[in-house]
């Protein structure tokens, strides 16, 4: 079985208090994109989980996908193994949600594989048991995301021509809410973010202008002051047409927004070689 397993971009992130779990209540909204790893799932007759990947350093029991196969296998008493291969498009620790979308995949794909005739409530059940991205991942659709994940309301969503922008580093999701509740405790987070509503009646209304007015990250400001490079990103995307620019979770990717895919294509082909990793994309 062959499966197309999406990365995401945040169009809006507030992050709430943290919880006693040590996750954080979010406000977030989420969109798919056409961006994707490919992960084969192949059984075998030794009772094992055998991860193989395009990424050798993903090829250990804390992968995310091993971690799936694990957790439906322990609760399931599935005694037949399974090899699982993922040829990874998708940049590592870039706040595109790639390992979390990798281990929906593989929940979906063993669902049917094993016949185990799992409803999509007991999916993401299992997902929040994985990681907080990971239930968006299993609805696959455009949402609103609220809770520590585990709220998801679908939103109807207009089609968006982005660029995406990675430096060639990485950002760990962990070290961002650290770093976020130090600089709260400090004041430094500015408590008078966009509001979602004015966001979501954007979507609602198809206006891609308002859409990019009313984008937000509370994550943005911890990022760029630690990468320089993320607001030269910004500024490049800007002066090749984009209606606004941000990062996408807690980074490093930044996302332009743009009016048209020729104006997408065209900013595309004039960066696509100033940084390791450059592509045109939509959301869906």
């Amino acid at each position: 079985m062959l499966v197309k397993s999406y990365a995401k971009i945040n169009l809006y992130l507030k992050i709430g208090k943290r919880l006693k779990n040590n996750y954080h209540n979010i406000e977030s909204l989420m969109l798919p994109i056409k961006l994707h790893d490919d992960i084969s799932f192949e059984k075998i007759d030794d009772n094992s989980i055998i991860i193989e990947s395009s990424n050798k350093g993903l090829e250990n029991e804390d992968n995310l996908s091993y971690r799936a196969a694990l957790l439906l296998k322990n609760k399931f008493d599935i005694n037949s193994g399974i090899k699982i291969n993922i040829t990874k498009n998708i940049p590592l620790a870039a706040g595109l949600g790639g390992g979390s979308s990798n281990a929906a995949a593989t929940l979906i794909a063993l669902n049917k594989l094993w016949k185990l005739k799992l409803n999509q409530k007991r999916l993401l059940n299992l997902a929040m048991e994985i990681g907080s991205d990971v239930p968006f991942f299993i609805s696959g659709k455009s949402s609103i995301i609220m809770g520590i994940g585990n709220k998801i309301k679908p939103l109807k969503n207009k089609s968006l021509n982005v660029v995406l922008v990675n430096p060639g580093i990485n950002i760990s999701t962990a070290w961002a809410y650290k770093e976020f509740d130090k600089n709260k405790k400090k004041s430094k987070i500015n408590n008078k973010a966009k509001n979602i509503k004015e966001l979501v009646k954007s979507m609602r209304k198809k206006d891609i202008k308002k859409i990019s007015e009313n984008i937000h990250n509370d994550f943005s400001r911890i990022v760029e002051k630690k990468h320089k490079i993320i607001n030269d990103i910004k500024s490049d995307l800007k002066k090749n047409g984009a209606l606004s620019s941000m990062v996408s979770g807690s980074g490093p990717t930044v996302f332009g927004i743009f009016n048209s895919i020729y104006e997408a294509r065209g900013a595309y082909y004039k960066i696509k070689d100033e940084y390791p990793f450059v592509f045109l994309t939509k959301t869906f």
